[in-house]
């Protein structure tokens, strides 16, 4: 446990986070501090009680970790969207830093298989919408209730749901480096803008 000295508490939180699947999907906060405590059980528990985890210093530091995550504590935020999710910039942060943090750590993840076998990317790579954007690009007419069903939604779905699915979907595909799978979003964030933002 020594080697852990040289990781932070903002070390082992991205890390959690990211090892949960936090680049697709946002994740509980007492799920983050469950993970933090496997990872690192005397850092991210009780003083008296050691066999428990704390999720004080896991909240702190997530906190803390803005702009390279999205979200916030649940008893804050009682809404039908909490959790946390790692933004962009996050990711960017993760894969320059995670051999550093998996070394120390001695952990391994493999993330990659769980975002090809994704359900909403296959989803959005079989559907109508996508395979219309692809064949015909910007000039692509696309209903609203093509691009809804894309994302695994319906017309009635509430505009932050649409957002959020479009920024889960983005962070996957900029993951894998599938460009065409971002130009679609970025395609539909201008085409569906009104949607989107419920206007």
């Amino acid at each position: 446990m020594s080697q852990l000295i040289t990781l932070n508490d903002k070390d082992i939180v991205l890390y959690a986070l990211y090892s949960l699947g936090g680049f697709q999907n946002r994740i509980h906060t007492e799920d983050i501090a469950l993970k933090c405590y496997e990872l690192a059980p005397t850092r991210f528990s009780w003083t008296k009680y050691p066999q428990y985890p704390d999720i004080q210093p896991v909240r702190f530091a997530l906190e803390k970790c803005k702009p390279l995550i999205i979200g916030s504590s649940e008893r804050k935020q009682p809404s039908n969207i909490t959790g946390w999710r790692l933004t962009d910039e996050g990711l960017k942060w993760l894969e320059a830093n995670l051999i550093r943090i998996e070394n120390q750590l001695g952990e391994k993840q493999s993330p990659t298989k769980r975002l090809v076998d994704n359900r909403r990317i296959k989803s959005l790579l079989n559907s109508l919408a996508y395979n219309k954007f692809i064949t015909k690009g910007e000039k692509a007419e696309i209903s609203h209730a093509e691009f809804a069903e894309s994302l695994t939604c319906t017309v009635n779905t509430k505009p932050n749901i649409l957002s959020e699915r479009m920024e889960q979907i983005y962070s996957v595909a900029n993951i894998l480096k599938q460009n065409a799978v971002k130009e679609y979003v970025d395609f539909c964030r201008r085409r569906f803008s009104k949607q989107i933002e419920g206007i």
